[in-house]
């Protein structure tokens, strides 16, 4: 509980909440394939050292695979546990290298995220103190959530009501607009 008042006073882990908070479907979806990685190369390499007949073999039972994979695909190796077959060393090489890429996947989102509310920090700290209220980080999580549908909406070119394009509207500059109401009667 004190960690959660310790974020109260520190910018930095306000920053990776918000950004762990924003980038929770990417690390779910990475625990997801983690796990269903884990497993399926876990039973490979279990059948994989069966094929030959080995008194030394380290794979006895799946969940003893489990650990192997685990320790395979998060690229930790402690090598307590390692294939002797040939198909098995293949699995294994196949293991690590779909364990880098699984984790690996998901990072560019992250950093993103990160990036984006670092930025917005750094911003807010260079405003005058008067300011800083007008937009926090919450709000633009909030904006975050509804921007991406707004986006779509308007780079899909056509809107619900009529099946024209907004996008010309969007850039359009009437004399009927304030901008250009304001500008035409001052000249």
């Amino acid at each position: 509980m004190r960690l959660f008042k310790l974020t109260q006073h520190s910018q930095g882990l306000k920053i990776l909440m918000h950004t762990f908070r924003a980038s929770a479907k990417e690390l779910m979806l990475l625990v997801f394939f983690l796990v269903l990685g884990i497993v399926v190369f876990a039973s490979l390499v279990y059948y994989a050292e069966r094929i030959e007949v080995n008194p030394d073999n380290q794979f006895q039972s799946i969940p003893l695979g489990l650990w192997w994979a685990v320790v395979t695909m998060t690229t930790i190796g402690y090598g307590d546990m390692t294939p002797h077959t040939y198909l098995g060393r293949i699995i294994g090489s196949i293991c690590a290298l779909a364990g880098v890429l699984t984790i690996a996947l998901p990072v560019p989102v992250i950093v993103s995220n990160f990036a984006m509310y670092y930025s917005h920090t750094q911003a807010r700290s260079k405003m005058p103190k008067k300011r800083r209220g007008v937009l926090s980080v919450e709000q633009v999580v909030k904006q975050q959530q509804i921007l991406p549908q707004q986006r779509r909406i308007l780079l899909s070119g056509k809107n619900s009501y009529a099946h024209e394009t907004t996008t010309p509207l969007l850039n359009h500059n009437s004399s009927n607009s304030p901008r250009m109401g304001m500008s035409a009667s001052r000249m």
